[in-house]
């Protein structure tokens, strides 16, 4: 998960793009003002300048680049999280793998034709 240091896109995906997604969005970002801009906080007597612009455009880089290292630092702690304690259970009906034939104890089951989806609970 990545700002773009120009134009403040995003690129990532899967759960730490969703995790930045969500982080933003409860962000208040300032404004991008334009140069000569007069709408408050700047006024008539006082337009923004190219250091305004500069100023606050770093401010919602830096906003940015911390909501993307701690959707990264997030994605890997859950991820690493579910994979050494997440457990699946199979519900009758669903089977994840084939049964040889015959059946000799301790051969291995083999395995399903295609993926079989396994929820976690």
């Amino acid at each position: 998960m990545t700002v773009d240091q120009e134009d403040e896109s995003r690129s990532g995906s899967g759960l730490a793009l969703a995790l930045y997604d969500a982080d933003v969005a409860t962000l208040t970002l300032p404004a991008l003002p334009v140069v000569d801009d007069e709408d408050p906080p700047f006024h008539p007597s006082r337009p923004a300048t190219a250091t305004d612009v500069d100023v606050v455009q770093a401010a919602r880089l830096q906003l940015l680049n911390e909501a993307a290292r701690r959707a990264n630092a997030y994605a890997s702690a859950i991820v690493s999280h579910v994979t050494a304690n997440g457990k699946a259970r199979i519900t009758t009906g669903t089977s994840a793998g084939k049964v040889p034939n015959p059946v000799v104890a301790g051969d291995p089951i083999d395995p399903p034709d295609s993926a079989v989806l396994l929820a976690i609970e």
